[in-house]
């Protein structure tokens, strides 16, 4: 098998798997209990907040844990948004932002979107030009999760630092955090969104971090975990097993980027000599992601390479029931482009041979489809 998905989720690391575990059968209490056993819990907890802020840059910041990175955009759209004040949103976001922004838009919020360039980056002078004092809050994401477009995170917070007084600025960092640099005092931002099962984790684990002083609204009531803001008992067992990931990722950040980048160089070198063409940019964009649109239907193509046990995805697997590409269309790419996109994302594990393996099917399946007829002119 050959697996190309990595930026729908990734594979758990087996001794985090194993860590799981020792959470889940030995240290199982419930942190909110107020005997020993679940206080040193709760400990751990805090512990692992500390150390996700370490490895964050974000010593100044709070961290929420969450149930996904989903629920994290959610809960710093709710909170951070205000009816009187204009909301701006990048044209390229994860649907949990751009959906929940379109809902706003409906209840009444003052919403608009920021273009993206064709290179499917944020239009630095279309946000220049739309910020103003009125606008409340922003929200860019680092990596583009469709394309791999990389946003200048730490020019956008000056610019927006600059233009208005009082902006909340967040930033979805879901395809960037353990795969390029995220300090947030570097980056400058407020707020920042990060998951588990990107990196090597369990699913149903994200986290919010933010600004101690930033105003936070409770998002679910009850027992009042994490600090009133989400309430329910915490996956205390993903959490901790969340971090173990986050460190083995972060020790080999550099040298799994420079294997990225091998892969993705060596994918294009590959391809050409076919008809393709990529979205975004070969030298500027994560190496994690491939955005490539073809002469036919990608979901055809995803198919036929799935016969051969090589599995990739037509684009973000939360947009997986919806028709068309939102983020391709906004680069303004036509059709054709959006209609034949397939979305190419490496980790670590995967190697130069498994793409060697790749490009060779692709070639094959792509000679079929024309001999097929459903190759487009």
């Amino acid at each position: 098998m050959i697996y190309f998905d990595n930026a729908s989720t990734t594979k758990i690391f087996k001794d985090v798997a194993e860590f799981m575990c020792v959470y889940s059968q030995e240290n199982f209490y419930n942190p909110s209990g107020i005997y020993s056993k679940s206080i040193k819990v709760f400990s751990d907890l805090e512990n692992a907040k500390n150390k996700l802020r370490e490895y964050l840059g974000a010593d100044d910041f709070q961290v929420v844990f969450t149930a996904s990175a989903t629920e994290a955009n959610n809960i710093a759209l709710s909170s951070f948004a205000q009816k009187n004040k204009k909301i701006l949103i990048g044209g390229g976001e994860h649907s949990s932002i751009y959906e929940t922004a379109q809902h706003l838009k409906q209840q009444g919020f003052d919403v608009d979107f920021v273009h993206l360039t064709t290179e499917g980056k944020v239009d630095v002078d279309d946000l220049t030009n739309k910020l103003n004092d009125s606008v409340g809050f922003v929200s860019i994401m680092h990596v583009n999760n469709e394309t791999g477009a990389v946003n200048d995170i730490a020019n956008i917070a000056k610019i927006i630092k600059n233009k208005t007084k009082n902006a909340i600025f967040h930033c979805d960092g879901v395809q960037a955090f353990c795969k390029i640099n995220t300090n947030l005092k570097h980056l400058g931002v407020d707020a920042y969104t990060v998951s588990s099962h990107k990196v090597h984790g369990p699913r149903g684990v994200g986290a919010l971090v933010f600004r101690k002083e930033l105003p936070i609204k409770t998002f679910i009531f009850g027992g009042g975990q994490e600090q009133n803001i989400r309430s329910g008992t915490e996956n205390v067992a993903g959490i901790m097993a969340f971090l173990m990931a986050v460190e083995k990722m972060q020790k080999n950040l550099k040298s799994n980027f420079e294997h990225a980048k091998i892969l993705k160089a060596r994918l294009l070198q590959n391809l050409g000599d076919i008809n393709f063409v990529l979205n975004g940019n070969q030298e500027n964009d994560s190496p994690y992601i491939v955005s490539l649109s073809f002469k036919t239907k990608g979901e055809v193509l995803l198919h036929m390479l799935e016969e051969e046990e090589i599995f990739v995805s037509t684009g973000s697997s939360c947009n997986s029931k919806h028709k068309g590409n939102r983020v391709l269309t906004e680069m303004g790419k036509d059709k054709t482009s959006t209609d034949g996109n397939i979305r190419v994302s490496f980790c670590e594990n995967n190697t130069e041979e498994e793409v060697d393996i790749f490009c060779k099917v692709l070639k094959e399946k792509l000679d079929k489809i024309k001999g097929l007829n459903i190759w487009k002119k």
